[in-house]
């Protein structure tokens, strides 16, 4: 029996737009130019708009804060500020560092709901009338099943399904005498759990999403995005390796949150990215759900450096419910229909400037700017006054001062052998 896979596109309606997605055209830059500075990141359609978090690594080298992004398009991301003041009271500077940060959003009370990484205390909790706040933290962080006390909650992320939350969730175990003491811990596994119905806290019962084999893949397991699909809930995430720049992909699903669940590799190595989430996408409003597109960060060089970026593909599935392998073909590109935003196309010193390299290209780093002199040739555009020059440096924490120089010269000849 030949089985088929598919991704749906559905007819174009009056709200109904189209976006090209590329494995090496990354999300890189704002419309002003400037580093979309937000990892272990998620987005979000709420309220006609399409919202990105995550956390900040450009402040300081390590987690400071969460950012906030929105579009319309998709394509063009508008700089929204802090969900909260950093410089403050900042709760990101704990262990846990704000990882991998979620937002639901309650129509009962109309808040907006902020799940972060505490580490080894939980996860923090904070709530807000607008998507890019401010948020007010709670008073005390979520509570997990009991049986992890002891243990370390890591990764996770939290939805809504219907008019129910949930939370699924990674355990770290360092006590078990199989995990050894290095980097990746063995135990890693991961757990789902209704949340409350106000969506602040658990109900502290759990169940693990796990293979029938349990094996050293769902032993070592991060970064998870959960979504049901044609009455099958699907958990994505990625065998732990910390924001780097490569790992396996992995899909289970369930018809039911307590199992058992069906595990499959659909990708080797996640086309040198690591999953953060999946977005759903339908093409008009008020239709159904028509794709599934898989977001991962990509990160060449190395983790949490902060020349990052953010690829999307959309998950093609079979009849069966499974799917098929991500497609990582350099070349490869993912037209995809969606449901546009109700607002104007956000814009920005980098869409209005009279000459700007494109926000969307195939971008490689050059990481040694504290070393040399680097240069950037470019022939304007026409003639008169030019009035600024800006320069997007997407650097971990920069070390050293930077000057720009801008020189006018008539021919390439008097660049490199002025008279």
């Amino acid at each position: 029996m030949t089985m088929r896979c598919f991704f749906f596109i559905l007819a174009t309606g009056c709200r109904a737009a189209q976006i090209t997605f590329t494995n090496t055209q990354r999300l890189l830059f704002d419309v002003d130019g400037n580093q979309v500075d937000a990892y272990g990141s998620k987005v979000n359609w709420f309220n006609g708009s399409y919202y990105l978090y995550g956390n900040s690594f450009s402040t300081t080298g390590t987690p400071f804060g969460i950012k906030s992004y929105s579009s319309t398009d998709l394509e063009n991301w508008k700089y929204e500020g802090f969900l909260f003041n950093p410089y403050s009271s900042n709760p990101c500077l704990g262990s846990g560092g704000c990882g991998r940060p979620h937002i639901l959003y309650n129509p009962k009370t109309s808040t907006y709901i902020l799940w972060a990484n505490a580490g080894s205390s939980g996860y923090q909790v904070a709530t807000s009338a607008s998507p890019t706040g401010p948020f007010t933290f709670l008073a005390s962080t979520a509570a997990i099943d009991p049986k992890f006390d002891g243990l370390q909650p890591a990764d996770f992320a939290v939805e809504t399904i219907g008019d129910k939350g949930y939370i699924v969730f990674s355990v770290l175990n360092f006590h078990d005498p199989s995990a050894g003491s290095i980097w990746p811990p063995i135990f890693q596994t991961l757990h789902i759990s209704e949340l409350t119905s106000d969506y602040t806290n658990t109900t502290r019962v759990s169940y693990p999403v796990r293979s029938s084999a349990d094996d050293l893949i769902d032993q070592e397991t991060e970064s998870p995005d959960i979504f049901m699909r044609d009455g099958v809930y699907y958990v994505a995430a990625s065998n732990t390796c910390g924001y780097c720049n490569g790992t396996i992909g992995l899909l289970y699903r369930s018809g039911k949150i307590q199992g058992p669940w069906t595990r499959q590799i659909i990708s080797g190595y996640s086309c040198d990215s690591q999953v953060e989430g999946i977005l759903p996408l339908n093409s008009q409003q008020g239709r159904e759900v028509s794709n599934y597109v898989w977001h991962s960060t990509s990160v060449p060089g190395g983790p949490r450096v902060g020349f990052g970026g953010h690829i999307f593909q959309p998950l093609r599935f079979c009849s069966d419910g499974s799917v098929e392998d991500l497609n990582c073909y350099s070349q490869a590109q993912f037209n995809v229909e969606f449901q546009s935003g109700s607002g104007p196309v956000a814009s920005g010193a980098a869409t209005t400037a009279g000459q700007a390299t494109p926000l969307r290209a195939t971008y490689s780093p050059v990481c040694d700017s504290d070393l040399f002199d680097l240069f950037q040739t470019w022939t304007v555009a026409k003639s008169g006054k030019l009035r600024s020059v800006s320069v997007n440096i997407a650097a971990s924490v920069q070390t050293v001062p930077i000057s720009l120089t801008v020189f006018k010269f008539d021919s390439y000849a008097d660049l490199v052998s002025p008279e």
